[in-house]
């Protein structure tokens, strides 16, 4: 997976995620609680830079992602105060022109976990998300797991109060509506698109089915990560983790390299680290506005100061951002 996909794949599985979320609380009854259990619909991918996330570089804007999506809600089996959402389904990718090879349909399985943990008074302490895109060539696995320090604030029964049904707002445009009684459909445009507007066109077309909650299921424990002993600066720059370093505000190189990642010991082919300034940086919460629409959660994160390290193993890039005594705060992995 090329450098240019990176930031943009993550901001495309938000769009997707922005659906599938656990404890949503009916309009009507909200003596009883409901729960997303499927999810269908449409993004068409009207950026180069969305279409580039799905390794489609040689193709023309404007391919289609098809997903039909099951949804369940998980609890882990190695963490009373974990809970979560799992999603499997198929998503493909249709409308292909201009590329090689006379290609015009993608067919992958995606896989996606949301898991939290929660403190005794139900602050979020961390987070962990997996996305395995299974495409054969184009297959990537991104793994993330979040610490906050301190806890994250999720104030219980928020999740009406974000939009009202048929409201739509610009930046992007997005549009509310319930088709069925326990169905939401939300329509909108993707970031930077030009071709998209309201009430003609629109890039995300998703709806989900609500039904009454049920008892999660026990699923493992994400694997642990490994802190990487040893590390130093080497004259070669990672390449593998792309364009997240984008997202933070960099200062001048470091020797001070602490990195974590998943999976047995490999060979270092490359690592580097950087200071993180906090002053101007905002929160990483792509596609929230989507998530917020759907009166769902969204994960977000702020950068800190204090150090990012990178790291280019034989199978996998893995960066940890740390904060100025050496704690973790955001580890991810892309494989």
């Amino acid at each position: 997976m090329s450098s240019e996909k990176s930031t943009e794949w993550l901001v495309l599985i938000l769009v997707i995620l922005a659906t599938i979320s656990i404890g949503v609380e009916p309009e009507v009854a909200p003596e009883e609680e409901f729960e997303v259990t499927h999810m269908s619909g449409s993004v068409t991918l009207s950026t180069r830079a969305s279409m580039n996330a799905l390794g489609l570089d040689d193709y023309d804007r404007g391919a289609k992602v098809i997903v039909n999506m099951q949804v369940q809600g998980v609890v882990s089996s190695d963490c009373s105060n974990c809970t979560g959402v799992s999603m499997q389904g198929q998503v493909n990718v249709t409308e292909l022109q201009g590329g090689p090879g006379g290609m015009v349909r993608v067919e992958a399985q995606l896989n996606v976990l949301h898991l939290r943990e929660y403190s005794e008074d139900d602050m979020i302490e961390r987070e962990w998300l997996t996305f395995d895109w299974d495409a054969g060539s184009l297959s990537t696995q991104w793994d993330i797991m979040i610490v906050h320090n301190p806890p994250l604030w999720q104030p219980e029964g928020r999740f009406n109060a974000a939009f009202s049904e048929n409201e739509s707002r610009t930046g992007p445009w997005i549009l509310i509506e319930s088709l069925l009684e326990n169905s939401r459909h939300v329509r909108g445009c993707l970031p930077d698109t030009f071709t998209c507007h309201s009430g003609s066109q629109s890039d995300v077309d998703l709806t989900s089915t609500l039904e009454p909650v049920k008892s999660p299921i026990e699923i493992p424990h994400p694997d642990s990560w490994n802190q990487i002993e040893n590390l130093s600066n080497t004259n070669q720059i990672p390449t593998k983790i792309g364009q997240i370093q984008e997202m933070l505000e960099l200062g001048n190189e470091t020797s001070d390299l602490l990195a974590w990642c998943l999976g047995e010991n490999q060979t270092v082919s490359s690592a580097h680290a950087w200071e993180v300034f906090s002053g101007g940086s905002t929160a990483m919460a792509p596609m929230s506005i989507y998530l917020e629409a759907l009166a769902l959660p969204s994960t977000s994160f702020t950068p800190a100061s204090g150090t990012w390290t990178e790291v280019d193993l034989s199978e996998r890039g893995c960066a940890s951002l740390t904060d100025a005594n050496g704690n973790l705060l955001l580890t991810l992995s892309i494989s």
